[in-house]
């Protein structure tokens, strides 16, 4: 199972762990661009004050807010908590590799370094090389989903407005605990890695840690990936390149972070790209080809199924069927059917439908209506009859 900061913590609803005040009226959004423009807040959360810059994405009826930090945290802030609001009128640029660098080090403990690529910036404690090895595997999604969207769906993404943060802890036992500070969660063991909406970092373990022999060093690729050739570590690659796609959709302009995109979009286009190809030195290189798992879990799901059960429109309008932890692998599996089938035979329609959620404001909950509504504005087949031709596509694929 992949399991992410934005399921765990219910965020693909997030107006449902919010107060009612700040669901209420949505009075102001500002849209995310190369410049933040410079807010300063003063407020007070779990006894400490924080005095930040960046901007107010959202004010509620009761001035209650969510902040986005110039480290691209989000924070929501309930009026009771904040001591002051200024607009310091003056546009500030985006981070610098070596700010980025400089405030995630002050997050993590002393014996954290950093390794920087292009887009990248890689907090870790556990070998250079293993660093190195993430950063270069992130740039190499970064440079296939973006030529992916351009080249074959004729959508150009944006470049990310400074450089996008992983960390990475030389074992389980330190990620598990930093998970538990973090969100809250002591992580189950398949949960190797997660993007965590709101600081918008992906956090890992080094996951040649449980496989390296007594005092082995890590040097290159070619050996992590020797390592990494055993078969209990395919999942582990799946769910890293996972994870880094939604960190790439929330950040080159595809989702909007706390905007009411369906889980059935986001999780399944995580899917989509998440396939790990061994015979590469990354262990990842296609985009778009089957993902022979999640093919198999879902037409072994297919026999309790019945055709016209209503099962496509209770995916399309309800979050909380994948909150059913009996159900979760087959729902997954289900969501990358539909979007793999929907970029295979409805490829416009579907892309548009995308552009149109990628305008989605943060903190407005769609009712199931809305939802399907929207759907169909660009995929206007009745259900039953497009379900039907799912099912098809999925059972002749090959």
């Amino acid at each position: 199972m992949n399991s992410n900061c934005y399921s765990l913590l219910g965020l693909s609803s997030p107006c449902r762990a919010l107060s009612p005040s700040v669901i209420l009226l949505i009075v102001s959004i500002l849209a995310c661009s190369g410049m933040v423009w410079s807010d300063e807040i003063v407020f007070v959360q779990n006894e400490k004050e924080h005095r930040l810059r960046g901007e107010i994405l959202v004010t509620a009826e009761d001035e209650s807010c969510l902040f986005r930090d110039v480290d691209s945290r989000l924070w929501l802030i309930k009026s009771d908590e904040i001591k002051s609001k200024t607009d310091v009128q003056e546009a500030v640029p985006p981070l610098t590799q070596k700010e980025v660098a400089a405030n995630v080090l002050a997050s993590l403990p002393a014996d954290f370094r950093t390794e920087s690529t292009d887009h990248f910036v890689v907090a870790y404690n556990t070998e250079r090389a293993y660093a190195k090895y993430i950063g270069g595997l992130y740039e190499r999604l970064l440079r296939g989903f973006t030529n992916h969207w351009k080249s074959k769906r004729k959508w150009k993404l944006k470049e990310p407005a400074e450089p996008l943060v992983a960390i990475v802890f030389r074992n389980y036992e330190e990620y598990a605990a930093f998970v538990k500070n973090d969100i809250g969660i002591d992580p189950p063991a398949t949960m190797v890695a997660y993007y965590n909406l709101m600081t918008n970092r992906v956090v890992m373990y080094d996951l040649t840690s449980q496989l390296v022999k007594p005092g082995q060093k890590l040097e290159d690729d070619r050996q992590i990936m020797e390592i990494l050739a055993n078969p209990n570590a395919i999942a582990m690659i799946t769910t890293i390149i996972h994870e880094g796609t939604h960190q790439l959709m929330f950040n080159l302009g595809m989702q909007q972070r706390l905007a009411a995109t369906p889980i059935w979009v986001n999780e399944g286009l995580a899917m989509y790209f998440e396939p790990p190809d061994l015979s590469a030195n990354s262990g990842w290189r296609a985009i778009g080809q089957i993902n022979q798992l999640r093919l198999t879990t879902f037409r072994q799901a297919l026999a309790a199924r019945p055709r016209a059960s209503g099962q496509l429109e209770l995916m399309l309008t309800d979050d909380a069927v994948f909150r059913d932890q009996e159900q979760l692998l087959d729902r997954y599996a289900e969501a990358w059917g539909f979007n793999y089938f929907l970029l295979t035979k409805y490829s416009k329609e579907y892309v548009d439908y995308l552009k149109f959620l990628s305008e989605k404001p943060p903190l407005v909950e769609d009712s199931p209506e809305t939802r399907l509504a929207d759907f169909r504005k660009f995929l206007a087949k009745d259900l039953a009859e497009l379900d039907r031709e799912f099912i098809d596509f999925i059972r002749n694929l090959r």
